[in-house]
């Protein structure tokens, strides 16, 4: 499967350190560059492998691709095959969180200890996103989106990425261009974008219950305590719930990316469990 994560030229993982396997996955709307602050600080413990979903890269997305929960969920097995891994440790974080866990439960001989950040949480629809969803089926949505992204007041807003920082001024040129404009520097990317979004099915969300009763491996979730988009205590409740629980680190004046804003905290978090 050449354009399976990680495979093909586009999605080529981001390698850093020494030791044991961690697999970093980012969420939608993201890519691999959401680990750059915070990979090299887990570095002399694990050798980490920041990857790119399929659907997050330069890959032509085609009826064949199967952008489900599930779909992800397999490709991740097929790269720990490929690799040569008989065990690995995962961090994800949002829609990676999901399909992170359905891996977990479908191979738990193979996931270690499974690292949670601010991730989808049963019965609980995040802001925008099902509105994006019905949108992204307009024919004006790309135009429209390209259009916003270049506005100040759009960025920094709850619709763009203003929901995503304790302190907004770290939505500065440099996130906007990794995180907004990459989106639109090549045709394929926000077409395959508005697919990844198309493909997330909140039945699945909901029956997380269920998958973290089939998950052997320790779960330990890290939260950006000020979220909006998966609140704090609602991640909470979702994560004692679960029978392989350890425990759960709200990372204070952090919003939905405590990786970026406060990567030292996180790493610490990570690294002291």
């Amino acid at each position: 499967m050449n354009e399976a994560i990680g495979v093909n030229a586009a999605s080529k993982p981001d390698i850093v350190g020494a030791g044991e396997p961690l697999l970093l996955l980012h969420g939608w709307p993201f890519h691999k560059a959401a680990f750059r602050k915070l990979a090299p600080l887990l570095a002399e413990r694990y050798l980490c492998h920041s990857l790119n979903s399929l659907g997050m890269n330069d890959t032509e997305i085609t009826i064949d691709h199967d952008l489900s929960f599930h779909g992800h969920a397999d490709r991740l097995i097929e790269y720990i095959d490929r690799q040569g891994w008989q065990e690995v440790s995962i961090l994800a974080h949002d829609t990676a969180g999901t399909f992170a866990r359905i891996m977990a439960a479908n191979a738990p001989d193979r996931v270690k200890a499974l690292f949670l950040l601010n991730t989808e949480i049963p019965h609980h629809r995040p802001p925008f996103i099902p509105l994006y969803r019905r949108l992204s089926h307009l024919p004006f949505f790309e135009f429209s989106m390209k259009h916003l992204m270049r506005s100040a007041a759009f960025q920094r807003s709850p619709a763009g990425f203003g929901e995503c920082f304790y302190d907004r001024s770290m939505i500065d040129r440099d996130f906007v261009s990794l995180f907004g404009d990459y989106w639109f520097q090549r045709p394929k990317r926000f077409s395959a974008l508005i697919k990844y979004l198309q493909e997330i099915d909140f039945t699945v969300v909901d029956n997380l219950g269920d998958i973290h009763g089939k998950i052997s491996a320790p779960l330990y979730f890290i939260w950006g305590a000020e979220d909006k988009t998966f609140p704090a205590d609602l991640g909470y409740e979702m994560a004692k719930a679960a029978p392989s629980f350890e425990r759960f680190v709200p990372i204070e004046k952090t919003c939905f990316l405590p990786h970026e804003e406060r990567p030292m905290a996180v790493a610490e978090a990570i690294l002291s469990f």
